[in-house]
């Protein structure tokens, strides 16, 4: 301990008199651990962190598998449900009819509770200030309970509150019960209407709680037993029939949670159940499987199956993380080559050390003290760079709304223990180099010879070798960094330049649910002309129509059809897509063929079997080949759209994403349900805000309107990700290369300082300026050559793994990888010309008296 002393007290002295090296190199380093430390806080907040329930680890997902789905009259799911065996085939699903979760609920020796979830539905606010559209989750009566969450005002349900009959109840979150009640205590007994049905708030639940999921903040939650009140405009992938109470065992709709009793282990407890579950699903008179399906249930973890903060963060932040390690390394690698610098002065005083007895053991561990004293400053001042960095960038997230805004970041103490367990890394992988050569001095010359002959010796034979490797693993790691921002560079890029088949400039979108206030489809459609009238008749609109969907959502509606008079009566598959009149006129969708929805054919549609229907190119192209598609019927989109006509042809047009090809896509007059208006105008969409919500408020001042946006908005809202991930590893890779060329810089400032009496020999002997340049840069060339061909090779076995994420660009594109070795090369020069410069200007008579 007495040695560790004094070894920490003579780095401090010598690192204290070289006060430019020591803050060349603690910047170095704190740039380094302080990225690393800022993307390590990021996915410690929603990657590394467990669920917010008590004792997590008992909490287990209930899930089906067979080698076929379930025959089912109707399916619904809405949380996420990975699949117990990630190398399996078939399939498998979360959702569970209502009888059968009564049945499991009564598996009491192997579960303390058990509770279910029936969907994320979306619901008409009012009695809180303006009408406000908001998002609750059905749930059964043990649900908090069964997840050890409490109240943080009032109370939860129980399980009376979840009884046919009973008084209608909410708990709401603790963030929604803040923003839309202002922290009032008094909102709890508080009556609220939601669809017209009068609910009491009973309670506000825990502050830390924000859902099951952590990835989504639900605003309240209701009682499953209101779902026939309140469950008819539910979110999520549904088939068949519609999720109900009074559907029977042919009905798969929530989603079950149960919570392991102490003293019982998750293998017996799912035998019990999946023996229960085979015995139901295998009976012969509800034939929901064959035998040779072999269905089974099995107990999942719930931190397993609930992954959608890994889903939606997992991809970016390893990327990112990936992009910080790299500066890391070549932050490492720069100050490796600084003390390398450094120590080659210092050879004489170690060699005097090692003479009076010393170990050279000993002059190791001081070299790597000091090496560790530079890098826990560089941590220190990292932590400072990193609480700067994650607040800016969870803010610039948020505002893109790509982070949830309940989760908060801190730089706890598990990040504390990240910064120190990498500082030490760091000071340990930069301090080897010197440590090394410490250890592998001679004495004799070192004696000998004058300090300044030791640092030249130093300079041309040893040091060259392993700084200038040094150099060419930094260029090298450059090259890498850049070469995966360059192809997401081009990825954002190709996704913007994309031609999405209409036009989204100056369109106003915003969405109005009257389902929600009990409109009758009659009235929806009345309500959508008046409204479609009025918003035309404002100063700058020029057209306004609605769709079920906006273009560019996310969302799409898939449906299988057949061809009416097909020979072979094919069942094929197509997009559709319910519009309103004008709809392709003020997208400006082009008319190819035919004509396009006239008022007139909404008229007749409604209460009709029969339907106007346009198709896009890519449906006619593909199903009708060379034959015109104009007055041929299809059947079988649904119950609305029992058969229809086909009046027009227009132009493709991008449906889903902007990533998604164009698919063969109907457009059918819109019958029912919500609906997002797109009003286009002369000029700024925004503008006309205001006057929109005054004309939907005098047609029904309880309607609340809801994703207001522009069209364009929506795009860029749709590419954030792409766009997050281009600028950050962009700036990684600009700093990595910024680092390297420091490196380089730093080489050959060296080599000049070094060789300044070679130098002035070569002069002295007829060598012009320009040949002293071009030994100089020849070096840092031939340098930068080998580290840009190591690096596109990594490059070409790594960015591999981007290709999931690139669109239009190939993992190895020439292109990109010519430019990055092109930019460096610049930089490069800029690095190498300045040394270069400063060894022209070398006077041969000072040089030749520089020893």
């Amino acid at each position: 301990m007495q040695t560790l002393w004094q070894d920490l007290r003579y780095g401090l002295r010598l690192l204290a008199k070289s006060p430019g090296f020591t803050v060349v190199a603690v910047l170095t380093l704190a740039l380094g651990i302080g990225t690393n430390t800022a993307i390590f806080s990021l996915i410690d907040a929603v990657l590394l962190r467990s669920l917010t329930a008590r004792d997590p680890q008992r909490l287990v997902v209930f899930q089906w598998t067979a080698h076929n789905s379930p025959n089912t009259k109707g399916y619904y799911s809405y949380m996420s449900c990975r699949s117990s065996n990630t190398g399996a085939t078939g399939e498998h699903g979360c959702s569970f009819s209502y009888p059968m979760f009564h049945q499991f609920r009564a598996l009491q020796d192997a579960f303390s509770s058990v509770t279910a979830l029936g969907g994320d539905v979306g619901l008409n606010l009012r009695g809180n200030g303006p009408a406000r559209f908001v998002h609750g989750e059905l749930v059964s009566g043990e649900f908090f309970d069964a997840l050890g969450v409490g109240a943080a005002l009032g109370r939860t349900f129980s399980p009376a509150d979840d009884v046919p009959g009973a008084p209608p109840s909410a708990v709401l979150s603790y963030g929604f019960w803040q923003s839309a009640f202002g922290g009032d205590p008094a909102a709890v007994g508080r009556t609220v209407w939601l669809n017209n049905v009068p609910v009491t708030i009973v309670g506000v639940a825990a502050k830390g709680f924000p859902s099951l999921d952590p990835a989504t903040a639900r605003p309240m939650w209701l009682p499953l037993s209101l779902q026939p009140q309140l469950g008819e405009n539910l979110n999520g992938t549904m088939g068949g029939d519609k999720p109900s109470l009074r559907a029977g065992d042919d009905n798969w709709w929530v989603y079950l949670i149960a919570r392991l009793k102490p003293e019982i282990p998750l293998d017996r407890a799912q035998a019990a159940a999946d023996a229960f579950f085979q015995n139901d699903v295998l009976d012969t008179t509800k034939k929901f499987f064959k035998s040779e399906d072999a269905p089974r249930l099995v107990l999942i973890p719930a931190a397993q199956v609930i992954t959608g903060l890994h889903d939606r963060f997992s991809t970016p932040l390893t990327i990112l993380m990936i992009a910080v390690s790299l500066v890391l390394l070549v932050a490492c690698a720069n100050v490796a080559g600084l003390m390398l610098a450094r120590s080659a002065t210092r050879q004489r005083e170690l060699a005097v050390r090692l003479a009076l007895g010393a170990g050279r053991a000993r002059i190791a561990r001081q070299l790597l003290t000091e090496s560790l004293l530079l890098s826990l400053a560089g941590g220190t001042s990292g932590i400072l760079l990193a609480y700067w960095s994650v607040q800016s960038l969870v803010a610039f997230m948020s505002r893109g709304g790509f982070w949830p805004s309940h989760l908060a970041v801190q730089l706890d103490l598990r990040v504390l223990v990240f910064t120190v367990a990498a500082s030490v890394f760091t000071g340990i992988l930069f301090g080897l180099a010197p440590a090394f050569r410490g250890m592998r001095l001679d004495l004799t010359p070192a004696l000998k010879e004058s300090p300044a002959a030791l640092a030249t010796r130093a300079s041309t034979r040893q040091w060259p070798s392993l700084g200038s490797g040094l150099v060419v693993a930094q260029v090298a790691l450059a090259i890498l960094a850049l070469s995966g921002a360059g192809l997401l560079v081009r990825t954002l890029e190709n996704l913007k330049s994309i031609n999405p088949g209409f036009d989204p400039q100056n369109v106003l979108l915003f969405s109005i649910d009257p389902t929600l206030n009990g409109y009758t489809d009659a009235q929806i459609y009345g309500l959508y002309s008046q409204l479609q009238q009025r918003l035309e008749g404002l100063p700058g609109v020029l057209l306004a129509s609605y769709s079920f969907d906006p273009l560019l959502s996310g969302d799409v509606w898939s449906s299988s059809f057949k061809i009416e008079g097909d020979a072979q009566n094919t069942q094929h598959m197509t997009d559709a897509l319910q519009v309103g009149p004008k709809f392709f006129e003020t997208l400006h969708i082009p008319m190819l063929a035919g004509r396009t929805l006239s008022p007139n054919d909404f008229n007749s549609a409604r209460g009709s079997t029969w339907c106007p229907t346009v198709v896009n190119e890519a449906f006619a192209r593909q199903f009708f080949k060379e034959q015109t598609p104009l007055g041929r019927s299809i059947s079988g989109l649904g119950e609305k759209y029992p058969t229809c006509e086909i009046v027009g042809i227009v132009g493709d047009a991008k449906y889903q994403t902007l990533r998604s090809e164009i698919s063969p896509t109907v457009y059918v007059p819109q019958k029912e349900g919500s609906a997002t208006f797109e009003v286009r105008t002369i000029a700024n969409p925004e503008t006309i805000i205001p006057s929109v919500r005054s004309i939907v408020s005098q047609l029904d001042n309880n309607l609340p309107l809801f994703d207001v946006k522009t069209q364009s908005a929506q795009i860029e809202g749709s590419l954030f990700q792409e766009r997050l991930i281009a600028r950050l590893s962009s700036f990684f890779g600009g700093l990595s290369l910024l680092l390297a060329c420091i490196g380089l810089y730093g080489l050959l400032s060296y080599e000049v300082a070094r060789r300044t009496r070679e130098i002035g020999v070569r002069m002295a002997l007829g060598a012009r300026p320009s040949d002293v340049l071009r030994l100089i840069v020849s070096q840092g060339v031939v340098l930068s050559a080998a580290g840009v061909s190591l690096g596109i090779l990594a490059s070409l076995g790594a960015t591999r793994y981007l290709a999931s994420l690139l669109y239009g660009v190939h993992p190895f594109d020439p292109l990109t990888f010519a430019a990055v070795a092109l930019l460096l090369g610049v930089v490069a020069l800029a690095a190498c010309f300045l040394p270069a410069r400063r060894a022209m200007r070398v006077d041969p008579m000072v040089a030749l008296r520089h020893e």
